[in-house]
């Protein structure tokens, strides 16, 4: 069973303050944020239902941090209000890390018509939009998932897939951590490359992005995989390359986590 076509769609992946203020009122917007609880308890935009990332996520086989199968990721949503007549919009306080990979979970399950706040609650609250405490009650519906494999990679695609020449693999964590260790012929570049220093946006301007990313073979004409310790980081990277006009990216799930827990070949 496929969503219906009419799905809401906001603009793009990312979405400007103004933007939402001017929409907060719309029935099928569902905002989430995914901020520490405590945090949401200060203060948080109006309508906006708390989201513990922890939720959508379990442990397979000894590996932390996998997303939620199918039916358990439906019943989540459904319980909090999101189905294909929805939108979603999602923010954090950490350059939309954290919602960013609620965007990969929904689109990996078939809802496309979700974005990350650009700025999150700190821009938000800097240009002045309501804010309160009032805590939202989510109406619940039936999310129907769709999985759509194009935006995933999994441990045993991905292992036949090495070595292809319009594939690249790149690894989002730290210089240090792929130093101890990385998937065969994976590129580094750290997520935070693609933040503004001294910025809450969620990603730089475009200007030298491209070149950079192009730089270590990163291209819009190859299939890119993007990978961390757990596919949070990678999540970022993720919805940073589609933002760009990247027409193939995956996020490894499993990530280096569940690679090494394998015993996959590695480098060095």
């Amino acid at each position: 069973m496929s969503q219906p076509q009419t799905q809401p769609r906001p603009p793009g992946l990312i979405v400007q303050p103004g933007w939402l203020a001017a929409h907060l009122d719309d029935p099928s917007l569902r905002l989430f944020d995914l901020r520490p609880e405590e945090s949401y308890r200060e203060g948080h935009i109006p309508g906006a239902i708390h989201l513990d990332l922890e939720e959508l996520r379990h442990q397979v086989d000894g590996v932390e941090g996998m997303l939620l199968p199918a039916d358990q990721f439906a019943r989540r949503l459904g319980e909090l209000g999101v189905d294909h007549t929805t939108w979603v919009v999602a923010y954090d306080g950490n350059w939309g890390l954290l919602a960013a990979r609620l965007v990969w979970s929904l689109a990996r399950y078939g809802h496309t018509g979700a974005a990350i706040l650009n700025g999150g609650a700190d821009r938000w609250q800097e240009e002045g939009h309501p804010w309160t405490q009032e805590v939202a009650r989510p109406r619940p519906t039936t999310f129907v998932p769709v999985p759509r494999d194009e935006h995933l990679a999994e441990r045993a695609w991905l292992r036949r897939q090495l070595g292809r020449a319009d594939l690249v693999v790149v690894d989002t964590r730290t210089p240090g951590e792929y130093a101890q260790g990385h998937l065969p012929g994976a590129v580094n570049w750290d997520w935070m490359n693609g933040v503004p220093v001294g910025s809450w946006d969620a990603v730089r301007d475009d200007d030298g992005l491209r070149t950079e990313l192009a730089v270590r073979g990163i291209t819009p004409d190859r299939e890119v995989v993007t990978y961390c310790q757990s596919g949070v980081r990678a999540a970022h990277t993720y919805l940073l390359l589609r933002h760009l006009g990247y027409p193939r990216v995956r996020n490894y799930d499993g990530s280096w986590a569940e690679w090494s827990h394998y015993g996959e070949p590695r480098e060095p």
